[in-house]
């Protein structure tokens, strides 16, 4: 793993992280369907980014969006964006990845990684066409 993409090591420049994190949570809501207020995104990005930091900061953004993703396609609603939520998505995933490499198994992040590679290889050479003028 890349460990300069890890959030421990992107805690120097904490302006950045805050954006991407941001950018996480505000996806998040749109995935459920949620439309929310300024004041309750920036109060939660702040909490966002410190349990990244204190908690879960060997795991990369792209991972931490994996697991969310993931943690909404396998729990039933009702959802909803908060604290224990994302920690529960977060906690998991980080389980069930360790659990996977003591197994010497690959990764479910890595499998996904490798299916996005393929894909973008498949994709990437085609010629596309402009049908209308």
């Amino acid at each position: 793993m890349d460990k300069k993409n890890q959030i421990w090591n992107r805690c120097k420049d904490i302006k950045a992280l805050k954006l991407e994190c941001l950018d996480i949570l505000g996806e998040f809501y749109i995935l459920l369907g949620h439309k929310p207020e300024a004041l309750i995104i920036k109060k939660l990005n702040e909490q966002f980014v410190e349990d990244l930091i204190s908690k879960y900061s060997s795991l990369t953004l792209d991972q931490v969006r994996f697991a969310i993703k993931k943690g909404l396609q396998e729990n039933d609603p009702p959802i909803f964006v908060n604290v224990p939520t994302w920690n529960k998505f977060l906690r998991d995933f980080k389980k069930h990845e360790q659990l996977r490499r003591q197994n010497n198994q690959i990764e479910s992040f890595q499998q996904h990684q490798k299916r996005l590679d393929d894909m973008s290889k498949l994709i990437g050479p085609r010629e596309v066409k402009k049908i209308a003028k």
